[in-house]
């Protein structure tokens, strides 16, 4: 019996026998995390089962589409409920989770744990991880297809907002056959292209263009123009009008710039900054994200430092330094 098989028996069982079921959304949601729960909410209905879809921040706009987003209830008004079973996807650590709900993920009788990161710490008690996935979407689709879930067209949809946004819309060098493979079966079971396209691509707020505008203007291109830095401080956000959450896609929009091997975008908090780290070809994300305590993926990491945000600029710049040969390579 393969890992896959053993897991899904197992997660099964556990739904069928729990009273007190959740999923859980980690804190900044994404579209892999948001998609995968869209997947995971629409297979617990189908089973009948009661369930609560734990919300612990606001959902960006661009995902706003997905309708298990309107269930989603304020973490909150939970404090101190004890969960037979928790849900969790495309979360590495419990941290993830914020206090209040790590302090849900830890009191659950059962936590089930699904995900793609290499530095997933395993923390369920059921734990499914394939590193080599593109997304946690990638990875659920397999696990519902073992549970023989009835795909719908809002769980199609989902699956293939998580699998589209982790790849960067299929740009990644971690998208193979059998991505699309998994993508041709969401089509075939109905996935809605043109509301991802419209909702996540192509509507862009006047003040999320005004902020990409302020913070694209200040880049700094370190390492013979290897590299290229920009930062949204908290003034960028207040000027511009745009949510936190607008700062979504802007490491993106700096990595694709002619010539430059890795983008790093620092997003200024009130205690805190926050680091995103994009790479093209051949530069590992993961040892320059390891430097202030974070991780992620080869092409792809982040971290959070509580430092301000010039010391994070400064540390950086020596980080750069000393790795001038590799990135020279």
């Amino acid at each position: 019996m393969s890992d896959l098989q053993k897991f899904s028996l197992s997660l099964s069982k556990k739904i069928e026998d729990a009273k007190d079921i959740a999923i859980i959304s980690h804190v900044s949601p994404d579209g892999d995390n948001l998609g995968s729960l869209e997947g995971m909410y629409g297979y617990l209905e189908s089973t009948g089962k009661d369930f609560t879809y734990i919300g612990n921040d606001s959902v960006p706009a661009d995902f706003a589409f997905l309708p298990s987003t309107k269930h989603r209830i304020d973490i909150d008004t939970l404090q101190g409920k004890v969960f037979d079973l928790v849900i969790t996807l495309d979360s590495s650590d419990i941290h993830r989770f914020g206090k209040a709900g790590e302090a849900i993920v830890q009191s659950a009788k059962c936590t089930a744990n699904i995900d793609h990161h290499l530095s997933n710490t395993l923390y369920g008690d059921l734990n499914y991880v394939v590193p080599t996935a593109t997304s946690t979407g990638e990875v659920l689709f397999t696990v519902l297809e073992s549970l023989d879930a009835p795909f719908t067209v809002n769980m199609a949809t989902g699956l293939y907002t998580a699998i589209s946004t982790d790849t960067g819309s299929f740009q990644y060098d971690s998208v193979n056959g059998n991505t699309h493979r998994i993508i041709a079966k969401l089509y075939d079971y109905g996935c809605d292209h043109n509301i991802v396209v419209q909702s996540v691509y192509q509507s862009r707020s006047r003040e999320k263009l005004a902020l990409m505008t302020r913070v694209l203007s200040r880049i700094e291109f370190l390492a013979d123009g290897k590299v290229a830095m920009a930062a949204c401080t908290l003034e960028d956000l207040k000027k511009s009008g745009a949510p936190s959450e607008d700062t979504e896609g802007i490491v993106e929009q700096i990595r694709n710039i002619e010539g430059v091997e890795m983008a790093i975008f620092l997003k200024e908090k009130e205690d805190e900054v926050k680091l995103s780290f994009r790479s093209k070809s051949y530069l590992n994300c993961t040892e320059f994200a390891g430097a202030f305590g974070g991780g992620g993926h080869i092409r792809a990491s982040g971290a959070s430092a509580s430092m301000t945000l010039s010391e994070v600029e400064e540390k950086i710049k020596k980080l750069l330094e000393e790795k001038m040969e590799l990135i020279r390579s």
